[in-house]
């Protein structure tokens, strides 16, 4: 997320009972995050967790970031790993 993104950008946890929606909380610390897990008692350690993708529109994390989706696109650094599918 660009150091822009403020309390309560979102971001989707995938649980063993499905996708949850919930938010960022703090601001972006050097090259992470924190995700509140308030209430999703099945999260556990090792779930996936999308940014944006499948179930959150770049553009609405960029909007939330006060940015736009290219800006998020052209940021992601080489230590990302990035995984297309089709």
């Amino acid at each position: 997320y660009p150091s822009s993104a403020i309390n309560g950008t979102p971001v989707l946890v995938q649980t063993a009972s499905g996708s949850v929606r919930t938010r960022m909380i703090g601001r972006v610390s050097m090259d992470m995050i924190t995700i509140d897990l308030t209430g999703i008692d099945e999260a556990q350690v090792d779930d996936e967790v999308t940014l944006w993708g499948e179930g959150l529109c770049a553009d609405e994390v960029a909007r939330a970031a006060g940015t736009i989706s290219y800006e998020l696109f052209c940021k992601v650094t080489p230590r990302v790993q990035v995984s297309y599918f089709e």
